[in-house]
Parts: structure tokens; sequence; C-alpha cells
């Protein structure tokens, strides 16, 4: 694309950062700075624009990137890549029982506390089955069987009950 040339409509902005001591915009090779890529996601409440954002050492991880974004978008994702899963139970404790009695989100956090020490800091999008099944497997040493079953149930409510537009 050249210099003068417009995106279109719906293309996503991809562009070099230069590092500080980096200025000369035609000689990027040289430069430390970074490729940079942004998707639109439309506009929020506040009238502002809604941007995703990534970045890569090369040009081709940043489109490689964009496109990992667009197919999250197309599936109805947008979750914020620091959402972790300690975020994710508590945004359900407080929101996602709501019409429930108190004593059901006690006993959802109380069967959800020995989990948080575990993976609560992992991010939401990138745990996997693996380390949930190692944590229920640490908690199974010192918890009974019906314990590690209802933490497993709600891990799952909770991660289906995760906001799809966190940012």
């Amino acid at each position: 694309m050249a210099d003068t040339e417009r995106r279109a409509y719906g293309e996503d902005s991809i562009y070099f950062e230069h590092a500080s001591d980096c200025r000369d915009p035609h000689h990027d090779r040289g430069c430390r700075g970074r490729w940079r890529g942004s998707v639109s996601q439309g506009f929020g409440p506040d009238g502002k624009r809604i941007r995703r954002k990534v970045s890569g050492r090369t040009k081709t991880e940043v489109k490689d990137k964009l496109q990992l974004v667009h197919d999250e978008l197309r599936e109805g994702i947008r979750s914020s890549p620091r959402y972790t899963v300690q975020d994710a139970v508590d945004d359900f404790l407080a929101h996602g029982l709501e019409g429930r009695s108190a004593k059901t989100v006690s006993t959802n956090r109380e069967v959800l506390a020995p989990l948080l020490p575990l993976i609560g800091g992992a991010k939401l999008k990138e745990l996997t089955a693996a380390d949930v099944r190692s944590a229920l497997a640490q908690i199974a040493t010192s918890r009974s069987t019906r314990a590690v079953q209802m933490a497993h149930n709600s891990l799952v409510r909770v991660i289906w009950a995760s906001p799809r537009s966190v940012d």
C-alpha cells in the first residue's frame, strides 16, 4: 500500500512505532521499534471508539494477530487479554447469581476459594483443561469428592457466564 493511499472501509490499521532514538520513517528495518495494529470494534456508550490493539516485531506477526482478533469477533468473543479467572469469579459472584439466595452465593464462594490460589491469576483466554485438571487434583488431596465436583461445576458456570465484551 502506498503512503498516499487510504485504507479501505473496514480495513485494519497497521503501522510502525519507532523507538525513541529512531525517527526515520523510511528505514524501519534498522529501528528497534515495533509494529502495531488495531481493529475498530465500533463505539462505546460514551461515544468513544473501541479499539483492540496488538503488537509484534514484524508486520506479518501483527497481521496474524489481527486475523486471530477477527476470528474471535466473528465468534462473538470480545474478552480482554488481561481478564483473569479471579476477575471472572468476582464478576460471577457479584452479578451472575442475581435472584439466588445468600446461601447459594456463599456456597459458590466457598467451593471456589481453594481453586483461586492455584488458577486465579491465570488469564481466562489462556486457561486450559490441563490447568483446571491439575488444580482440581491438588484440591482433591484435602477436600471430599463432592467438594471437588462442586468446585468444578461452579468453575464451569463462571467460565460460561463470563462477560463476552470486557475491555
